[in-house]
């Protein structure tokens, strides 16, 4: 069955909890949602790419932040997925063919984007 996207007033909000919680660079809608995996059903879930503005080892796993960011999306209802890349790796990946990074930027919407 076929539902409706994702509220824009709910996906601006998601995002601004993002951008509070992470400061990234960017963040990109894909999957369904942006119209880029057929058709948004009532199991489809929020597909979002958060850019940071680190890399990860050092400090906060990767694991760690998807985590974190997870949680801070917690009053939203409905599944969330989220990935987070550094700017490195975002740029290594969005020029592949069969990467999520490179299908995010071809198929997403920009949410945000840092100035």
């Amino acid at each position: 069955m076929n539902t409706p996207p994702v509220d824009r007033d709910i996906l601006q909000e998601m995002t601004d909890v993002l951008v509070a919680a992470a400061n990234p660079e960017r963040v990109i809608l894909f999957g369904s949602q942006a119209g880029g995996g057929g058709a948004v059903t009532e199991h489809s879930d929020v597909d979002l790419l958060v850019v940071e503005s680190e890399p990860f080892g050092a400090g906060p796993s990767r694991l760690d932040e998807m985590r974190r960011l997870r949680r801070a999306l917690r009053s939203f209802r409905g599944p969330k997925d989220v990935l987070v890349y550094s700017p490195e790796e975002f740029d290594k990946w969005r020029r592949t063919t069969n990467h999520v990074v490179a299908r995010a930027v071809r198929e997403g919407e920009v949410l945000y984007e840092r100035a």
